[in-house]
């Protein structure tokens, strides 16, 4: 009998830890969204009405002062900025995984040493050097200019990522391959790129969420002119009206897009291949 109480306590002394610690998280998320939908918040938390007025923007110029931009302008411009930059992750950290894993050259470990020192240096302290090589190159200023640079900062630990993909296939795999005569390049992309969805996937999207919610190298390196969904609420914190209500449902279009991104490919993340051999 004192075992069973002590068991059952301990269980609810776990859900009431669990729940104190999850409290201030879940109250912070319903807060945000009866925001995004409510009007005349009492309390600052509970909306006296509901609908769809702080969704206008949607149909609407932006307002305060930012009428000549749009959400579908910003929305597309931070599409294209994401998908850009995930796929320069992508083709890289691919590319560059399968020559760390399958071909054994001098330098090898020191090269992935480095990929870890570089993923350890803060992007910040880079800005300016990237500053003046996008401005050599004439990318300054320009969306897939800023997209690489973006991207460099992701691609050394993308490698690490696909390099453990790659780790998981058997030699044989590659062996067979290449007596059937492809080469190194017909081994990658018709062998093991099929092999290995679920990395492809979790790389891509490593790329796509990092440049997604980037803020510091969009509001340094583009115009003020050029909005992204990050610098386009940056410039509405900035203004003397604040509608917080506006802010929360802006934000939460802003997140839409990597939720969706995420529910159309955790079908291939999950899709983990099982090799009866093991790498070599």
């Amino acid at each position: 009998m004192w075992a069973r109480a002590r068991q059952w306590w301990n269980k609810v002394a776990s859900y009431l830890v669990l729940g104190a610690v999850a409290a201030p998280f879940l109250t912070m998320y319903v807060s945000f969204f009866l925001r995004a939908f409510g009007k005349r918040m009492y309390l600052g938390v509970v909306p006296k009405e509901f609908g769809f007025a702080n969704f206008q923007f949607l149909w609407r110029p932006i307002a305060w002062g930012l009428e000549q931009t749009t959400v579908w302008t910003a929305l597309g411009n931070t599409v294209f900025f994401a998908v850009t930059s995930a796929l320069a992750v992508t083709i890289i950290c691919m590319l560059a995984g399968y020559a760390l894993s399958r071909i054994e050259f001098r330098g090898k470990n020191f090269f992935l040493v480095l990929q870890l020192f570089l993923h350890a240096v803060p992007g910040q302290i880079l800005l300016i050097a990237i500053f003046f090589l996008l401005f050599y190159i004439k990318l300054l200023h320009k969306i897939p200019g800023v997209a690489l640079a973006r991207a460099s900062l992701e691609i050394p630990l993308g490698i690490w990522m696909a390099k453990g993909f790659f780790d998981g296939i058997p030699w044989d795999v590659e062996r067979s391959a290449m007596i059937d005569g492809c080469t190194r390049f017909q081994v990658w992309y018709r062998v093991f790129l099929p092999l290995v969805k679920p990395g492809i996937a979790a790389v891509f999207i490593w790329g796509f969420l990092f440049a997604w919610h980037d803020f510091i190298y969009v509001y340094t390196l583009l115009p003020g002119t050029i909005k992204l969904m990050s610098t386009l609420i940056q410039s509405l914190l900035a203004t003397e009206v604040i509608d917080y209500g506006y802010l929360a449902a802006l934000s939460l279009i802003y997140m839409i897009p990597p939720l969706l991104l995420f529910v159309f490919l955790q079908r291939a993340l999950l899709r983990v291949p099982v090799f009866g051999g093991k790498g070599v």
